[in-house]
């Protein structure tokens, strides 16, 4: 069950001008464990922009884990293809926050199912480099594992460069497999449960 904050001094984000349609795009709202309400929902075409901003507010080492090597910005076919969702075979979900100026996007989680085995799918999760360490990508990653499930996916598999300890420790914690694969990076397999973990225990993450 979505749950929300009412913590004194705080915007909630259910108040926020885009709320509304957030949550009818199969918005949740979590609250991190930092207390910070984090909506996840269904990526949309409205994010166009702050995907492009989003993305050069990550750091180099950030950028690298997500795209191996990493273009200086996204260019509008890359864009095409981020958005590119029919919400079954290619699945995406956003992590936002509020602000006085409305919704902030903070991270993205995503698969994309494999051809030659419909049960399993390529999965990434990114988060901003200012809101990392709060368990915003573990929210990501468990709220992907229950849209995966319901549509059939019982593996995820990644690739994850070495020098991203935390994700790989995240992943870990989340019981994945991870292996040795080309230099420098990893190969992370994850049998998916038949129910994803409680919030409680992915907000205690990393």
């Amino acid at each position: 069950m979505p749950r929300h904050s009412g913590e004194p001094g705080s915007r909630s984000i259910l108040t926020s001008p885009d709320a509304g349609a957030s949550l009818a795009a199969g918005g949740h709202v979590h609250i991190s464990r930092a207390g910070q309400e984090i909506l996840v929902r269904r990526l949309l075409p409205i994010d166009r922009e702050q995907l492009a901003a989003g993305y050069q507010e990550l750091s180099l080492a950030a950028r690298r884990a997500r795209f191996g090597s990493p273009p200086d910005q996204l260019s509008s076919r890359e864009l095409d293809q981020l958005l590119d969702l029919d919400f079954d075979d290619r699945f995406a979900l956003g992590a936002v926050v509020a602000d006085e100026s409305g919704e902030r996007g903070v991270g993205v989680a995503r698969y994309s199912r494999r051809n030659d085995d419909p049960t399993t799918a390529e999965a990434a999760v990114v988060v901003l480099d200012a809101y990392q360490h709060r368990g915003i990508g573990t929210l990501l990653l468990w709220d992907l594992v229950a849209a995966a499930r319901d549509h059939g996916i019982t593996t995820f598999t990644a690739t994850v460069r070495w020098e991203s300890s935390w994700l790989l420790d995240a992943i870990r914690a989340a019981g994945a497999a991870v292996h040795p694969s080309e230099p420098g990076v990893a190969a992370v397999t994850f049998q998916l449960p038949d129910l994803p973990a409680d919030v409680d225990r992915a907000e205690d993450a990393s």
